[in-house]
């Protein structure tokens, strides 16, 4: 009987010992797959936020941390969110569910009546947003600029708000040229292009007039199967009898989308127009020379009201536009956004400056003007 007890007990040990042993075992793949990644993605987000926080009291990035890095630091304050909301993995919607359509914006009151605190907020410096579901596309907003702050303080307040009821991932680049080389806003383009490829993969690129306002937020800034112009109609072309008008026919400027792929195929814009006037047509004989054709949202949606502003003496008229447009089909192959790149025709440039701004990422570039027109110079007609 003494011995019969004693194995009962011995086995009763063992049980206790096992159970013991399952109890640690499942404690610890918990701990291992769930508890600990958890801690340490904790301490992770906490110490990268605090570094963005240490630059956002700098009020700017600039050439502080290597760009890569500056995206992590964004992504991952736009993924966690700074107001505590995580993303969720469905598609966002096909129509976004938030859109108002026709916009009331007071020309007497244009930064109050574009302005939206609740979207400002949930900025991330550098200018970018990401929303709570998976975005139908990946835009990146291309503004080339010279000397117009105010103009470029309303327009990225408008499109903040705008761009985050269409439920877009978006960063906005502001890329200007330095003094005293003169604006070339097909170079700017380009160059703009580049640089939103070096920081991130985007699906669509859109290039837009800092003085051009949406007023039908319907029209969505999305790429499509051709290249869009945006605009059917601006207040700066108004006539007596309409309100939103554009110059001609064939009109391709003012704000366009173009996808990656697009954008190659036709070359990107010529970087040859220094002044004012002819690389919108020239890129339009481009999109046409590849087959490609400029297509519009309908007449009521693409309307845009033109910010009123004096002639830029910056950016006086180029006399020689309608002469070099005459080159425009055989100059595509030589230059446009491969001249950035491998080309035999290399255009060379200076990034100055890089700011991860509030509602922006701006970036100071400067050309040799006057090597880049003589290198190009049997292309470039007179007057």
């Amino acid at each position: 009987m003494g011995l019969q007890r004693w194995f009962n007990s011995l086995s009763n040990s063992k049980s206790i010992f096992n159970a013991f042993l399952v109890v640690i075992y499942t404690a610890s793949i918990i701990f291992v797959g769930v508890i600990w990644p958890a801690v340490h993605e904790s301490r992770y987000v906490e110490e990268k936020l605090s570094q963005l926080l240490k630059y956002e009291r700098k009020q700017l990035y600039r050439n502080s941390l290597s760009d890569s890095n500056l995206d992590d630091l964004s992504n991952l304050v736009a993924e966690r969110s700074i107001d505590g909301h995580n993303i969720s993995f469905e598609l966002c919607p096909e129509t976004p569910p938030g859109l108002v359509g026709k916009l009331n914006i007071s020309i007497k009151n244009l930064k109050e009546s574009v302005t939206n605190e609740a979207s400002l907020a949930r900025v991330v410096y550098g200018g970018r947003y990401q929303p709570d579901c998976i975005a139908r596309e990946r835009t990146a907003i291309i503004i080339p600029y010279r000397d117009r702050a105010e103009h470029l303080d309303i327009l990225t307040r408008h499109l903040h708000n705008i761009l985050q009821r269409q439920q877009l991932q978006y960063r906005i680049f502001v890329i200007e040229i330095a003094l005293p080389t003169q604006f070339n806003r097909g170079l700017l383009a380009n160059i703009g292009v580049v640089v939103a490829r070096e920081s991130s993969n985007f699906s669509c690129y859109i290039i837009h007039d800092v003085d051009s306002l949406m007023m039908n937020d319907e029209n969505l800034y999305r790429c499509g199967s051709q290249p869009r112009h945006l605009v059917t109609g601006n207040t700066k072309y108004a006539t007596k009898d309409k309100e939103y008008g554009l110059p001609y026919k064939l009109y391709m400027s003012g704000v366009i989308a173009l996808t990656d792929a697009q954008y190659n195929k036709a070359n990107g814009f010529s970087n040859v127009y220094f002044g004012w006037g002819g690389e919108d047509d020239d890129f339009n004989v481009r999109v046409a020379k590849v087959g490609m054709r400029f297509v519009r949202p309908q007449e009521n949606v693409g309307l845009y009201m033109a910010i009123p502003h004096e002639n830029d003496s910056s950016n006086p008229i180029n006399p020689a536009r309608r002469g070099t447009l005459r080159s425009a089909a055989v100059r595509q192959k030589i230059e446009g956004i491969s001249s950035f790149y491998k080309n035999k025709q290399k255009i060379n440039y200076k990034r100055y400056a890089i700011e991860y701004r509030q509602y922006y990422t701006w970036v100071l570039i400067g050309v040799n003007e006057a090597g880049i027109t003589q290198q190009f110079e049997k292309y470039m007609g007179a007057a």
